[in-house]
């Protein structure tokens, strides 16, 4: 009997043992794999990712009501609104005309942003309250409640917070011709010391101002006064709407009381709100259900109230006049009309926005898992990504020509998407300098009827995305072109100085355009520049030439000058196996990589794995 029981114990113990064994490798094993493969986001995000962000309308509205609430909570700005909002009048107008405006901005261009300052200019002359620092104050609050809805749910990165921040702070000092270049708060962390200054932050002020001027709780109101019959006739409009105001009001409560307790089942509420937010954060294209987007946020507002059917419309013709026919379709249905996995881009005059096929929900997770793996790789890989990349950006034209796309710009235009994606992937990966060949001195002899709008493209291009002058702008790059400027038109060249000059200060990132760029004429440069410097320094021309050495042409090269360190791996598209006499000289000791894509059609997994192969090689340098 003792033997038995002696058995037994034993058998329980060792089973307790493997038990115990088993769940503590486990839990390492999954700690590491979410510590090293599954990484899902781009760690700098890229201009879709951030167009995402601002694609969520129940988190747009939420905004609007953190915003308006904290506008409350200052003494001045309360009085304005007392006096000159419609805030308590009609908060359901109010809602959808800023819904609106917001709506209008993020799809504008930079001639069209001009129209719009220059309409809430003449709003608000003669109205003193709008200086510099209250028009820094609104911004700030609506940046605030933005970040933190996104930062509750946990749908953002902490770099697409910061994202989000910049891209509402980029107008705050652009209201007035006297206030540009001002200084504006410009992270999360300065955004909440301001308002830490401006606005008592007083939990039970706070509280108060709600329950007493709740615009939701008035649009509920609004709702119920419409009647049964009303109801009874859209009742999907109609209780869609209430739990959208139910949701957002919650949403609202939880960002500005941040020491919100919350019950089991509240607690249990947001922890799977939270799950399913990062799912449609993962997957905003092909998974998000439209009535969360902008546009279906905006439609259910304006079917909501059957007196608010034109008042987006309204709007738009008060901003750009009467005469003219909106480019975009109002409420919704545009926002989202090129929501595709390329990087969104501000509307052009020129472009006439061909995009590539937006993928199914399939093929979206399967490069999710295959990126989530090489990134998690190039995480633990002993080697390290490129110090300095060149990418050649070939097979625009074929993509064009494949795709039946009518003409050749279309293929550049979708490449221009492609580039600002392939930024977010190279910088997420660790690299900090990227050099891309966008045209050859070669490609400078084809005829003007296709140069020219490449030119124009490309001026708008750098325009809209480097001067910091877009709603969603590439953060913290340094904007620089090599190459023969001498050959491009005028336009051209003053647009690419002025993005130089407007992003001299960033230094955390390198971004290098090839233009009129061709390796011979490099090369040839940079010795004509080394001669000259020894003639500078007193030797005669024959002296110098029998001198000069390959020392002293590295450093004329346009990465030694620019401060780079030479390219030590070059990406190449379409499959073909050459230079084309890009990097001749600096391509000495540098790793090659060819992927059978063309550039516009370039996926991540490609670039990151090309990226891992690049990061694995041991380089001998000749030895």
């Amino acid at each position: 009997m003792g033997s038995r029981i002696f058995v037994v114990t034993s058998c329980t113990l060792v089973l307790l043992f493997c038990i115990f064994f088993f769940i503590n490798k486990t839990r390492h094993e999954w700690q590491r794999i979410r510590a090293i493969r599954l990484i899902w986001r781009n760690t700098y995000p890229s201009v879709e990712e951030l167009h995402a962000l601002f694609d969520r309308g129940d988190i747009m509205l939420s905004s609007v009501f953190i915003a308006s609430n904290l506008q409350l909570s200052h003494p001045e700005l309360s009085k304005f609104l007392y006096a000159h909002s419609s805030y308590y009048t009609d908060p359901w107008r109010r809602i959808i005309r800023t819904m609106t405006f917001m709506f209008i901005m993020i799809r504008s261009n930079s001639k069209e942003r001009k129209q719009i300052i220059q309409w809430l200019q003449k709003l608000h002359r003669g109205i003193p309250f709008f200086n510099f620092e209250n028009n820094v104050l609104v911004f700030s609050t609506f940046a605030y409640g933005l970040a933190k809805s996104h930062q509750f749910l946990g749908s953002g990165t902490p770099m697409e917070i910061e994202g989000i921040v910049k891209s509402v702070m980029s107008m705050a000092n652009k209201l007035d011709p006297k206030d540009l270049g001002r200084k504006v708060p410009n992270t999360m962390a300065e955004i909440e010391a301001y308002l830490q200054q401006q606005l008592p932050f007083d939990t039970e002020r706070l509280k108060g101002l709600k329950e007493k001027d709740n615009e939701l709780t008035k649009m509920r109101i609004g709702l119920q006064k419409q009647g049964i019959t009303r109801v009874l006739w859209s009742p999907r409009t109609s209780i869609s709407l209430l739990l959208l105001t139910k949701f957002v009001q919650r949403l609202s409560d939880n960002v500005l009381m941040e020491t919100y307790r919350h019950g089991i089942f509240e607690s249990s509420f947001w922890w799977c709100i939270k799950k399913v937010q990062c799912f449609l954060s993962y997957f905003h294209y092909s998974m998000c259900p439209h009535i969360l987007t902008f546009d279906g946020t905006l439609d259910l507002l304006v079917s909501g109230n059957p007196h608010m059917a034109n008042v987006p419309l309204d709007l738009y013709r008060e901003i750009f006049g009467s005469k003219g026919t909106p480019p975009i379709s109002l409420p919704g249905g545009s926002l989202r009309q090129f929501s595709d996995m390329e990087a969104h881009l501000p509307r052009m005059a020129i472009d006439q926005r061909p995009m590539p096929i937006v993928p199914s929900f399939n093929e979206e997770l399967k490069e999710l898992i295959k990126c989530s793996y090489y990134r998690g790789k190039l995480s633990s890989s002993p080697g390290h990504p490129p110090r300095h990349l060149g990418v050649i950006m070939d097979g625009n034209r074929r993509y064009s020509r494949g795709r039946g796309l009518g003409n050749v710009l279309a293929g550049h235009q979708i490449g221009a998407h492609k580039l600002l994606q392939v930024m977010s992937w190279a910088f997420s990966s660790g690299v900090r300098n990227l050099t891309v060949w966008a045209l050859s001195d070669d490609n400078l002899k084809r005829g003007p009827q296709e140069l020219n709008p490449l030119f124009s493209m490309m001026a708008d291009y750098i325009h809209e995305m480097m001067m910091g002058d877009a709603p969603f702008s590439v953060p913290d790059v340094r904007f620089r072109v090599v190459g023969d400027r001498s050959i491009l038109p005028d336009y051209l060249n003053d647009m690419i100085i002025k993005a130089e000059t407007s992003t001299t200060e960033n230094s955390k990132f390198n971004f290098q355009i090839a233009i009129g760029y061709g390796g011979r004429s490099e090369v040839t440069r940079a010795t004509k520049m080394a001669v000259s410097q020894m003639v500078k320094e007193g030797l005669s021309l024959e002296e110098a030439v029998e001198k000069v050495g390959e020392a002293d042409i590295s450093r004329q090269t346009y990465s030694a000058q620019l401060g780079l360190p030479h390219i030590d791996a070059i990406l190449r598209t379409s499959g073909e196996n050459r230079l084309s006499g890009f990097a001749l000289w600096e391509s000495h000791h540098a790793e090659f990589a060819i992927v059978e894509e063309n550039w516009p059609a370039l996926r991540q997994s490609t670039f990151l794995k090309s990226l891992l192969d690049l990061s694995k090689r041991n380089r001998r340098f000749g030895a």
